[in-house]
């Protein structure tokens, strides 16, 4: 597994970020990589709250490690991550007495945006509907409550050399909090589909109890599952595919509930996952914008790239999505936003404008015809040795960039600009430039 080096002392989230390129762009377990930013932007932790880069390190670490187990037990690694305990106030959430209030910004995020959202759904994906055609809500404020209650009690680990274990300890990322009983909430704790848990409980027995409540709703099956697909194959997929990769969600097939290798198997191999494979099959629906990160990798891995991430979080930030660095819990991009103008769910469109859409293209630019840093190097020397053959150029760039799909307008055009450039590298490079930088590149299918 390609996991994060711990930062020194002397570190900052570049340390981090760099060592997220050079995991995406030349880790040996590529799909691991993909599953784990996929779950990072589902389940959101920042640096703009954190400031220390030991945090993130850890953090991926984890979601590496999870990324092909079970749901549930990246749903308790992620609620007990002192990362997490910091950014949504889980740290230190003094359950104090019968009558005091916690904070209750963890519950709502892990119930709105981790797990079962705001409306209950069909296997399928789509919103179940009352008599009256509106739809249903998953849970009330009394949950939300009940949630907050829960959520107390824990605080992180101690500092090597500092004081012994105690509640309101400061942060530091070296493992998973600690409970303390003493300063967990005594109250009964409403859950979800009307469990109540009784007062005086045990924190982890409790802790437990709470978030198998909510492994077992559910929604999470077609809200867990119609994210990663949207995030792994297209922004809109069919009811029937949710409802197929949903049901594997719920059983593998072994009675196993939440087995994310298995779903993440049937997403990948789902009929409708597989469509683009035929161009003739391929719908216009089908795919999904690149994002930002993702695009970068795959120009970089296009040009047999090596780096050291140096330099790239900045034109990551230029295209508004700068590694571990989300703008708020909502992650980068909502997976709801709909392309304006129809009604097909885009949610990278959410940040492509025309500033992130020229900031791409430089990116583009700087790639081929100069660098993108200091301790990246790239080779197209098998792009120049083919240049002296327009049409076997061509057919090498779509087999490299476009899975062979390139289009006859887009293979006419091309051919047609690149003729009169008389230089094998400048022809190749062209080549790669307007690719690279084209829609058809940029939408994946």
């Amino acid at each position: 597994m390609s996991t994060y080096a711990t930062p020194g002392p002397d570190d900052d989230i570049t340390f981090i970020q760099k060592q997220f390129f050079v995991n995406a762009l030349q880790g040996q377990d590529q799909l691991r990589q993909r599953v784990s930013f996929a779950l990072s932007e589902i389940i959101v932790v920042s640096a703009t709250q954190i400031n220390d880069p030991t945090a993130f390190s850890l953090w991926m670490n984890m979601l590496q490690n999870d990324a092909f187990g079970s749901f549930s037990a990246l749903l308790k690694d992620a609620t007990l991550s002192p990362t997490m305990g910091f950014y949504l106030n889980m740290g230190n959430n003094n359950g104090c007495s019968l009558r005091c209030r916690p904070n209750e910004n963890y519950a709502r995020e892990i119930l709105q945006l981790f797990s079962i959202g705001l409306m209950q759904l069909n296997l399928d994906g789509t919103p179940q509907l009352d008599g009256s055609g509106n739809t249903i809500p998953t849970y009330g404020q009394d949950a939300i409550r009940g949630f907050g209650q829960v959520f107390t009690g824990w605080s992180y680990p101690p500092t090597p050399g500092g004081k012994p274990p105690h509640f309101f300890a400061k942060p530091y990322y070296s493992g998973p909090m600690w409970p303390y009983q003493k300063h967990y909430s005594k109250s009964s704790k409403v859950l979800l589909n009307g469990t109540i848990l009784p007062p005086n409980g045990d924190i982890q027995a409790d802790l437990d109890a709470a978030l198998q409540n909510i492994v077992n709703h559910p929604n999470v099956g077609p809200f867990i599952c119609a994210q990663l697909i949207q995030k792994l194959v297209t922004s809109n997929p069919s009811p029937d595919y949710v409802s197929r990769v949903a049901q594997v969600f719920n059983d593998n097939g072994s009675g196993v509930r939440g087995d994310l290798k298995a779903v993440v198997s049937a997403i990948l191999l789902d009929p409708e996952a597989r469509r683009g494979d035929d161009p003739t099959q391929v719908q216009s629906s089908d795919g999904h914008l690149r994002e930002p990160l993702l695009h970068m990798i795959m120009s970089m891995r296009a040009v047999s790239a090596i780096t050291d991430g140096a330099h790239l979080n900045v034109y990551a930030a230029n295209m508004r999505q700068e590694p571990f660095k989300s703008p708020s819990v909502f992650n980068f991009y909502p997976p709801n936003y709909q392309i304006p103008g129809t009604t097909l769910l885009g949610p990278e469109f959410d940040i492509l404008n025309s500033t992130t859409t020229i900031a791409r293209v430089n990116f583009i630019n700087d790639l081929i015809y100069g660098s993108v840093g200091p301790g990246t190097t790239t080779d197209i020397s098998p792009y120049v040795a083919a240049a002296g053959d327009v049409s076997t150029l061509l057919d090498l760039v779509s087999t490299n960039m476009l899975h062979g799909q390139m289009s006859s307008d887009m293979r006419s055009t091309l051919a047609g600009t690149l003729a009169v450039i008389p230089d094998n590298t400048r022809r190749a490079e062209a080549a790669l430039y307007l690719v690279e930088s084209s829609s058809q590149f940029q939408v994946e299918h």
